[in-house]
């Protein structure tokens, strides 16, 4: 579902600056629906009626039907091949340098982003800072919160800048978030426990709310109609790797006694999306990096990447 949505919203919005607020508005929405749900989950939900879960299963089910539903208002985006025209192909995607340096972007962001934040942060903050379940819950909903009143603010910045700063300011910010995490199972006051957790998730969801307009649109950016879903399922399975893989990995070091360990492991991880920043800046043309027109001083990057 979710790499057919993003196909979707590259083929709905060609121009690249519209994409990028769009990408923007779509995360900020599922945001806001996560918070909503959350709600009615928790008012509807009694763990000593089972009839009360059968109905949000129910609800849910028929959320998919309107889903689909909706789904039967869009334009027709299917194109007619051209004649004799190669099929497309993986391997195709991979060929294309920039492409490849944006899908490693997007694998080491889903390592380092909301699949380990999801998992790591009950985690960590129950058994290493010793917080109640209630202050998680708080702090899920202070994160939840901040994307959704600072999205659209913070799109304002980022359209002005290169793809490539944003995607190091982002790998930056989320470096430090952990960071601050990992400073929550220091010896200090409840208080100072608790503000360390939640200081985490304010910058946690600041530096999601660069990397929603900035990774989506840089990969639909460099691709292609032919090879545009091949490429978001690619970012996509990204996302499905890590969903899988890092609760084993939280738990793993936590109960091994290595957090310390884990929380390095992440930092350094965001440290790499910078790294691949720095060498996008380089290999991106001026019209791939930037949103809108690149300023007058601008040269083109020595090593630019053609578009295929």
């Amino acid at each position: 579902m979710f790499p057919a949505i993003s196909t979707v919203i590259a083929r709905l919005t060609p121009d690249p600056a519209t994409q990028q607020r769009v990408f923007a508005i779509n995360f900020t929405a599922q945001n806001a629906a996560l918070g909503v749900g959350t709600v009615l989950g928790a008012a509807v939900a009694n763990v000593h009626h089972p009839g009360s879960f059968q109905a949000l299963f129910l609800a849910n089910a028929a959320s998919c039907l309107i889903f689909a539903a909706v789904l039967t208002f869009l334009p027709t985006l299917r194109t007619a091949p051209a004649k004799k025209e190669r099929r497309a192909s993986y391997r195709d995607v991979l060929a294309h340098s920039g492409l490849r340096l944006a899908l490693v972007a997007s694998l080491i962001v889903a390592f380092t982003g909301y699949p380990a934040f999801d998992s790591g942060l009950p985690a960590y903050a129950s058994v290493e800072a010793h917080v109640s379940a209630r202050i998680v819950a708080l702090s899920l909903t202070v994160n939840t919160a901040l994307i959704v009143l600072a999205q659209l603010f913070v799109l304002r910045r980022v359209r002005r800048a290169r793809r490539s700063s944003a995607l190091a300011v982002s790998g930056l910010i989320l470096a430090v978030s952990w960071a601050v995490f990992g400073l929550a199972a220091l010896p200090v006051a409840a208080t100072g426990r608790i503000a360390f957790v939640f200081g985490f998730t304010v910058l946690f969801g600041l530096g999601e709310t660069v990397l929603a307009p900035t990774v989506g649109p840089l990969v639909n950016r460099l691709t292609d109609d032919r090879l545009r879903g091949r490429a978001n399922s690619l970012a996509a399975l990204s996302q499905s790797l890590a969903f899988i893989v890092c609760p084993a990995l939280a738990t793993g070091f936590i109960a091994a006694g290595a957090a310390a360990v884990w929380i390095g492991l992440l930092c350094a991880g965001c440290l790499g999306t910078i790294a691949v920043g720095a060498r996008l800046r380089r290999a991106l043309t001026s019209d791939q990096d930037y949103v809108t027109e690149a300023p007058a001083t601008e040269s083109e990057p020595v090593a630019a990447v053609r578009d295929e």
